[in-house]
């Protein structure tokens, strides 16, 4: 009878050294990718740096507040008596409102080893770390287009020091609505200077913005965000200033936009049933679409608005004003609203990838653009923001 002879590794294991690794040839990739801001706003060129925008308003009604007045002593200010004389008014000329773009800017380096040999999920090494680093070009502008507080510098500007460069910054929406809309809602229009990132000015001295062009900002201080705050602190008064909300779309993070659902539910139960089809077996528990009394508008779920952890501190005035004060905003406390036909994206230049010159054993590029915000009025956008307790 045969015997056999048995070449054992270490009982019950397998020699892996000689079997064959089964690899996917994909790469997967589940970093967020969604742009809501250069998905939705009109993308124009810009053929320098700085950009002015003209705005104006009528000065047939006098502000005296943040709110508009309909008692019985504004309302009849403009009226005239019979046989009256006539008087030289001021004339009110369009204030500029100046927007700014900023760069930025990736470098990368593939070996030439790395880029010959074959492997899992790309044909190219250099050309796959290109698209990799141009979606996080793209990242860092729709983090910016949001989040950026603004400095209008040179191009070689330095510091106090005179030896750190300046950079140059956009502002985002987030700072061109909440810095003049907190302003606006704390003093009205009384104060006396008050400038954003860019400079502009929207107090009543020096010449600049004071035709009341600033938003609504709410501070709801710690309140919980309702209907009632919705309608009366943040929709009435927006109408007040511009006559229209219709079409506006809102940005929130997690927490607001689950209060914001709520809007459709009473103690009781819902407000509004929805008969769903039992096969279905799902349950709807969301507002996206909002009809109040001053339009229908938009709500929509948003990344850079749902960072836990981190707050702006936004100035309400300026230090010569006296009083110093900042509200300090957690990114994930606020609900924002823009018509976005009044915001746009300008364009010094697109995001290109530029080989650059070979140095050593490997292939490099950059990845960079300029851009930034234009906002042709800041009353194109209103927030209520700190409402939740």
């Amino acid at each position: 009878m045969a015997t056999y002879t048995v070449y054992s590794t270490t009982a019950g294991t397998l020699n892996e050294t000689l079997v064959k690794e089964s690899v996917q040839d994909l790469i997967t990739n589940l970093y967020p990718l969604d742009t809501p801001l250069q998905q939705i706003l009109e993308k124009v060129p810009m053929n320098n740096v700085f950009t002015e925008q003209p705005v104006d308003t009528f000065n047939t009604i006098t502000r005296t507040s943040a709110v508009f007045d309909a008692s019985s002593a504004l309302a009849t200010t403009h009226a005239k008596p019979e046989g009256f004389t006539y008087s030289t008014g001021t004339a009110q000329y369009p204030a500029k409102l100046k927007s700014v773009a900023e760069i930025q800017g990736l470098q990368f380096a593939v070996s030439d080893t790395d880029r010959a040999m074959s492997q899992y999920g790309m044909t190219d090494r250099f050309a796959y770390e290109a698209l990799k680093i141009t979606q996080s070009v793209v990242n860092n502008f729709e983090m910016a287009f949001w989040w950026s507080p603004g400095r209008v510098v040179g191009g070689f500007d330095l510091d106090s020091s005179g030896t750190t460069q300046l950079t140059r910054q956009t502002q985002g929406v987030c700072h061109w609505i909440l810095r003049s809309g907190l302003q606006r809602a704390i003093y009205g229009l009384g104060k006396a200077t008050h400038t954003d990132g860019h400079g502009n000015n929207y107090g009543t001295t020096g010449g600049a913005l004071n035709t009341g062009a600033s938003s609504w900002a709410y501070n709801a201080g710690g309140l919980t965000l309702d209907q009632a705050m919705f309608k009366d602190n943040l929709m009435a008064q927006w109408y007040t200033i511009t006559g229209r909300q219709a079409g506006a779309v809102g940005f929130t993070g997690a927490k607001i936009k689950n209060l914001f659902s709520q809007f459709a539910l009473t103690a009781n139960g819902a407000i509004n049933e929805r008969t769903l089809d039992a096969a279905s077996k799902r349950i709807v528990d969301t507002v996206d679409y909002y009809d109040t009394d001053f339009g229908v508008v938009s709500l929509n779920l948003c990344r850079y608005l749902n960072i836990a952890g981190q707050s702006v501190s936004i100035p309400t005035t300026n230090s010569s004003d006296g009083d110093g004060i900042a509200v300090t905003v957690p990114y994930d406390e606020i609900l924002l609203f823009m018509q976005p036909s009044y915001f746009k994206i300008g364009i010094v230049r697109p995001i290109t990838m530029s080989p650059l010159g070979k140095t050593g054993d490997f292939e490099q590029g950059l990845i960079r653009g300029e851009q930034g915000i234009i906002c042709t009025n800041p009353q194109a956008g209103a927030a209520i923001v700190s409402c939740i307790p």
